[in-house]
C-alpha cells in the first residue's frame, strides 16, 4: 500500500519518545474489515493497581488513588463482567501483574467468560519510560509470567501504563514474542512497525471516550462519555462507508465498574450495537486480521 512520510523532528519529544518515521507513516487506500464493517470497535476494560506512590505527583496515583483502585478488584471489575455478558461483547482487559497477583480470581473470571487478557505493567504508577533498560525488561518478563501462570495462555499484545513506552519497550516485547503494542494514540487505523527485527502491529490508544479522562479527572457527569462515544461513532461509521475505521473506548474498574457508570456504559453499549455494519473485537482479533491481510 502507498504511505506517505512526515518530518521526523516532532517525534522526538523526551515526553513521548517515539524516534522512528515508521510511526508517521499514512495510509491513504482503505482497508477492509470483517463482513464489510464501516469501523471496528475495541472496548478497553483496565483492571490496575498501585504497588507505590508515583514519583511524580503530576501523575496522579498518590494515596487516595490507590485506595480508590482497590474498588476495581473487589467489586468493579465483577459488575463490569456482568454488564458485558447481558450485552453479549467481549472486551480487552489491560491488567497490571500486580493487580493480578492480589485479584488472581479475578482475572480466571476474565479469562474463563472470553475476554482478552492484555498485560499493563506490573503496577500503573511504574512507567518504562523511566526506567533502566534491564529494569524495563524485567518488569515486562515479570508482568507477562503473572498473567501467563494464571490464565495458561502467553498474551500476544502489551499495552504500557498510561501509554508510557521507553524507546526501547517495543524491541523488548518483540524479544517476547509480543505481536501488538497499544501505546500510540495516533491514528485511527492499526499500523505495522518494525521492532526488533519483527513485524509489530500498533492498535492505537485514542483517549477521548476514556472513564479517567472525562468523569475520574475532569468530573464530567457519566452520560456524557456515552455521548463523546456515539458522537465519535457516527463520525467514524459515516467515513467508514468509504474509508473504514476503528474506534477505542476506554473504562476503569475503579471508575466505571461502580453502579454510578452501569447506565451510560449501558447507553454507549446500546447504541453501538444499534448500528448494521459495526465489528465489535478485541485488540488481538483487529491485530490478527490485520496481519491476515498483510496490512502495512
Amino acid at each position: 500500500m502507498p504511505q506517505e512520510t512526515i518530518n521526523d523532528g516532532i517525534f522526538t519529544s523526551g515526553l513521548r519518545p517515539v524516534t522512528s518515521l515508521q510511526h508517521a507513516k499514512v495510509r491513504t487506500e482503505p482497508i477492509k474489515w470483517p463482513n464489510d464493517a464501516r469501523v471496528a470497535v475495541t472496548w478497553t476494560v483496565i483492571f490496575e493497581l498501585y504497588s507505590e506512590v508515583a514519583p511524580d505527583p503530576t501523575w496522579g496515583y498518590g494515596i487516595e488513588d490507590a485506595k480508590k483502585a482497590l474498588y476495581g478488584g473487589r467489586r468493579g471489575v465483577w459488575r463490569l463482567l456482568d454488564q458485558f455478558d447481558r450485552h453479549q461483547m467481549k472486551a480487552s482487559f489491560l491488567i497490571n501483574g500486580y493487580a493480578a497477583e492480589k485479584f488472581p480470581e479475578a482475572v480466571v473470571e476474565i479469562k474463563k467468560r472470553g475476554h482478552e487478557i492484555v498485560p499493563y505493567g506490573y503496577s500503573s504508577p511504574r512507567r518504562l519510560e523511566t526506567m533502566k533498560l534491564e529494569q524495563e525488561k524485567a518488569d515486562i518478563v515479570k508482568t507477562l509470567d503473572i498473567l501467563h501462570k494464571l490464565t495458561g495462555a502467553k498474551p500476544t499484545g502489551w499495552v504500557s501504563p498510561d501509554q508510557f513506552p521507553s524507546n526501547n519497550t517495543l524491541d523488548l516485547l518483540a524479544a517476547e514474542g509480543m505481536t501488538w503494542n497499544g501505546d500510540f494514540p495516533n491514528d485511527d487505523l492499526p499500523y505495522v512497525v518494525q521492532a526488533g527485527g519483527k513485524s509489530m502491529v500498533i492498535i492505537p490508544f485514542s483517549r477521548e471516550c476514556d472513564d479517567y479522562e472525562i468523569y475520574g479527572k475532569n468530573l464530567e457527569p457519566p452520560q456524557v462519555i456515552a455521548d463523546y462515544f456515539s458522537d465519535s461513532l457516527d463520525v467514524l461509521y459515516k467515513e467508514g462507508a468509504t474509508f473504514p475505521k476503528m474506534m477505542n473506548a476506554c473504562i476503569r474498574c475503579q471508575y466505571f465498574g461502580r453502579p454510578v457508570g452501569t447506565k451510560a456504559l449501558d447507553n454507549a453499549l446500546h447504541y453501538g450495537k444499534s448500528l448494521p455494519h459495526v465489528w465489535f473485537a478485541t485488540r488481538s482479533e483487529i491485530a490478527d486480521w490485520w496481519v491476515k491481510q498483510n496490512y502495512s
